[in-house]
């Protein structure tokens, strides 16, 4: 017997068929796009293709993202709706938990990703899990906006909307939803741990201990080059998501935090300075990042070439935590920039989803800084191939529409 979806969303409970909601669909928004590209997907998959073409999953993606526009703040229709369209294309008529989750399990729109460190989700699979991270990060931004701090989306949820944001499907770790949030000094952290307390079934323990840790960070650690980073488990401890039927996969993931006081911040973005010299910056710039648990050995950093760098992060225990040393970057003896983790994030450009600390000016200073410093370096190298997508950490998960558009931005003058 199986459980059926509902009126509020893919993950109800109550009948629907198909012919139900198709006309909600198309008076919404239009589809034709979405229906064309998933039509084109199952025609190739059928045909006995190994490798369907990574442009065209990514064009999925994309039309989906353009979509979603129409869905502002009903992210549950639209993974609703998403579902109806996609079985009408495969002339299915009800909508019930064995097809939710035939789709939300469905490889076939993997087969055309390049291959990567991290597993493809299905094409349903990232809509929903989209759509869940979506919703909640409005949530952190309705409880942090007006608090005197400020958030920037990061991440798979920025980067890679609709593409490659997975689930626990498998068993498989899920895509953490990724913040940076910009406060003004420590003492506000009491109010991003009560903000918190806001988000839909965050674990307790895991608030509990971001306000310990955050004791010794201001105790401690607050030095004006720390960050103060944070998981915390949402939809936990079998908690049931209505967007996610009970049945189909866990809904537990984590949302990661990166917390910066405004010195940090500044020093991360090099404000300081005009231009991204050697003999204005430094060659090099190190951050100290507080974290719940050691990190991997290395840090891994790539200049506009593709060419890495690679140096040990380093770290030590301290009380209710490790303290790593990633760069934020690096300049070596060919003066090539290869830009840290944190720099990178900020690359291709993330949202802004509240900004009570005026941060978008020094976010828009630094994207036009990394702009001249490739074109600098474009100007010593000559025929060289530089492009700020290769100095990405993650260039391997990103859809190509993505790396097109990140590439766009710093061409030209």
């Amino acid at each position: 017997m199986t459980t059926s979806l509902g009126t509020g969303g893919a993950g109800s409970t109550a009948n629907r068929r198909v012919a139900d909601i198709l006309p909600e669909a198309e008076h919404r928004a239009d589809w034709s796009r979405v229906r064309a590209l998933f039509r084109q997907l199952v025609q190739l998959v059928a045909s006995g293709v190994e490798r369907a073409p990574d442009e065209l999953v990514a064009a999925f993606a994309d039309a989906i993202a353009e979509i979603s526009a129409s869905y502002a703040r009903d992210e549950a229709q639209l993974s609703l709706h998403a579902l109806a369209v996609l079985a009408d294309v495969e002339c299915l008529e009800v909508l019930d938990l064995d097809l939710f989750k035939r789709y939300y399990e469905d490889d076939r729109s993997a087969l055309g990703v390049r291959s990567s460190r991290r597993r493809q989700p299905a094409a349903y699979e990232a809509i929903v899990e989209t759509c869940r991270r979506l919703r909640d990060a409005r949530c952190l931004r309705g409880a942090c906006r007006n608090a005197g701090t400020s958030g920037v989306l990061v991440g798979s949820t920025s980067y890679g909307r609709f593409y490659n944001v997975r689930g626990n499907r498998q068993g498989g770790i899920a895509s953490d939803l990724d913040f940076i949030i910009v406060v003004e000094h420590a003492g506000a952290l009491g109010r991003i741990s009560e903000a918190l307390k806001e988000l839909p079934y965050a674990r307790p323990s895991d608030l509990s201990r971001f306000v310990l840790r955050a004791d010794v960070f201001a105790n401690s650690l607050d030095d004006g080059y720390t960050v103060f980073s944070h998981k915390v488990r949402l939809w936990a401890d079998g908690a049931v998501d209505p967007l996610l039927p009970s049945g189909a996969a866990s809904a537990q993931y984590f949302l990661s935090l990166h917390i910066m006081t405004k010195k940090v911040l500044d020093y991360a973005l090099v404000t300081s300075t005009p231009r991204l010299l050697r003999e204005m910056a430094g060659s090099r710039r190190t951050l100290r990042d507080f974290r719940e648990t050691p990190a991997a050995r290395w840090d891994d950093l790539y200049d506009f070439s593709g060419r890495r760098h690679r140096i040990e992060l380093g770290g030590h225990g301290v009380e209710d935590g490790w303290v790593r040393l990633p760069r934020v970057y690096h300049l070596d003896d060919l003066d090539c920039y290869f830009p840290g983790f944190y720099q990178s994030m900020l690359f291709p450009r993330p949202e802004l989803l509240w900004d009570d600390l005026d941060i978008s000016p020094l976010i828009d200073e630094f994207r036009r800084k990394l702009g001249e410093r490739v074109r600098y370096e474009a100007n010593l190298r000559g025929p060289a191939l530089l492009l700020p997508s290769l100095a990405h950490v993650r260039r391997d998960v990103f859809a190509p529409s993505v790396i097109k558009s990140l590439d766009g931005d710093y061409s030209g003058s």
